[in-house]
């Protein structure tokens, strides 16, 4: 079996998928990116993993977590299924073994601060960390994830990887996702 990364932006449904497709194949190992940051965050201040545009995590940090998954693989023996924000599709897609792993790459369809806001709104349960934010503190939090959803789908598009677009019928696209998953 392949190991699995879903990446994409925060609220385009990651961990709802990942518990989905760890509900139908129960041998995926799951691993949380926001354990791994937040334990760099806790046990290594100085690499600035809580700056989103930090050099460390921008660049060791997905370089870190695809080892993490490489070795757990091995040592485990069993595939690995990881979800999180941790990196853009062109830096993955280029430290990743192919044929090893599976991208999934999610988003909200490159829409503006105020859609994104919105389908938070519609999506949020009492269980989501955003439920209880203000508006503000959504937008302030997001302020990038409409730069990074179109850089993602654009590279998506031009190299051959399938983006899901999430704002709309995410239920029915995690459906097919899950049933075209080539394990």
């Amino acid at each position: 079996m392949k190991n699995i990364i879903i990446i994409g932006i925060p609220r385009s449904g990651k961990s709802t998928l990942a518990k989905l497709i760890k509900d139908k194949y129960p041998k995926y190992n799951q691993i949380s990116f926001e354990a791994v940051r937040n334990a760099f965050i806790k046990t290594q201040p100085e690499l600035e993993m809580d700056n989103r545009n930090s050099i460390s995590r921008k660049e060791l940090l997905p370089q870190f977590i695809m080892s993490l998954v490489e070795w757990n693989s091995k040592l485990l023996d069993s595939p690995i299924l990881i979800e999180g924000s941790f990196t853009t599709i062109d830096v993955l897609d280029n430290i990743i073994d192919k044929d090893n792993n599976i991208i999934i790459c999610l988003g909200l369809g490159c829409r503006n601060i105020e859609d994104i806001l919105s389908g938070i709104r519609n999506n949020d349960s009492s269980k989501d960390y955003t439920s209880n934010w203000s508006d503000e503190k959504i937008r302030n939090h997001f302020y990038d994830s409409e730069e990074v959803d179109k850089v993602n789908y654009n590279y998506c598009i031009n190299h051959n990887i399938k983006y899901y677009d999430t704002y709309n019928n995410r239920n029915e696209i995690f459906e097919s996702i899950i049933n075209n998953i080539q394990v």
